[in-house]
């Protein structure tokens, strides 16, 4: 029998995603999948290239369609299309550095993703009260505050935010530098002229306050003067949204969604969110382009006929 060789061409494989420039938390992520997918060869006792057919990654997609989570639940599609895209990047390099003749993946589709709404998307008044509520008479709501106003007029994502450093912003020209963004990826995002007040402000008298580290370069800084955790930004939003009586059920992520829907509605070019959003597909922004309930309500009410009738 052939001595394994998924191994060592698996860490060939990472190390070409390194040369790419990919970032760590994807290689990362490629390597958990990874054992996964050699978890499932393993019980089916494939331990070299040859085994790895079309028919056993069918096999493992729809193993991944039956299996259940720890809450007993079905997994998502895009739990089970993640694990999938690791297995056909693997499989595509196998195929480009001749170690098999053909990708076994190829030709074998990702599930179908359904069309999802975001949901509790805020209107602009309601983002207003959120953005409001903090305190801006202590340096932690002049904080929060500002942070608010950046996730509101950007539409960046909350670990977008808290990588950002003084060096990123120019209030004076508008903008803000987004580094290693999703997929590695940087771009510049333009700041509105609210947003870009309480920035200078923030930076030049209320940072000095959280300030412990000189050589601590990052934007917004906790009561200790660290880099804000990651779960600082949700609970801030949770904690302001409840105090703002918003019903709705939102986190950072929704004032993104709500930033998109808005300029939308207000006739931005799709094309210009998609790279305020730093969007790779143009699929991923035409989501906010749907007609929301209220506008559908207003126009059945003012254009169908039975709603002219008088009782």
């Amino acid at each position: 029998m052939k001595e394994s060789n998924l191994s060592p061409l698996a860490a060939e494989y990472l190390q070409a995603l390194q040369v790419r420039n990919l970032s760590a938390r994807t290689i990362n992520g490629r390597r958990f999948l990874l054992e996964k997918f050699f978890l499932f060869l393993a019980e089916r006792g494939v331990t070299h290239t040859d085994g790895i057919t079309k028919g056993v990654i069918a096999d493992y997609q729809t193993e991944l369609y039956h299996a259940v989570n720890h809450r007993g639940r079905p997994n998502c599609v895009g739990y089970q299309n993640g694990r999938m895209a690791a297995v056909k990047g693997f499989t595509r390099f196998l195929k480009e550095r001749d170690y098999l003749v053909a990708d076994p993946a190829q030709g074998i589709p990702y599930a179908k993703r359904p069309q999802r709404l975001p949901r509790g998307i805020l209107t602009p008044a309601e983002a207003r009260k959120v953005i409001n509520a903090p305190d801006t008479k202590c340096a932690v709501g002049y904080r929060d505050h500002t942070i608010l106003e950046v996730l509101y007029t950007t539409g960046i994502r909350k670990e977008e935010l808290n990588q950002l450093t003084l060096a990123d912003v120019d209030y004076d020209d508008g903008f803000l530098r987004i580094n290693g963004g999703k997929g590695n990826k940087d771009r510049v995002v333009p700041l509105g002229r609210i947003a870009c007040r309480y920035l200078e402000n923030y930076i030049k008298s209320v940072r000095p306050e959280f300030i412990k580290d000189p050589y601590n370069h990052h934007l917004f800084l906790s009561t200790r003067g660290n880099r804000l955790s990651k779960n600082v930004v949700w609970k801030l939003v949770k904690k302001y949204a409840k105090q703002a009586k918003i019903k709705k059920t939102i986190s950072p992520h929704t004032f993104r969604h709500s930033c998109a829907t808005a300029m939308l509605r207000n006739k931005a070019d799709i094309r210009a969110v998609q790279e305020l959003l730093g969007h790779e597909s143009l699929e991923s922004t035409q989501i906010y382009t749907h007609i929301s309930i209220n506008d559908l309500k207003e126009t059945h009410k003012r254009c169908h006929p039975r709603e002219q009738e008088k009782e």
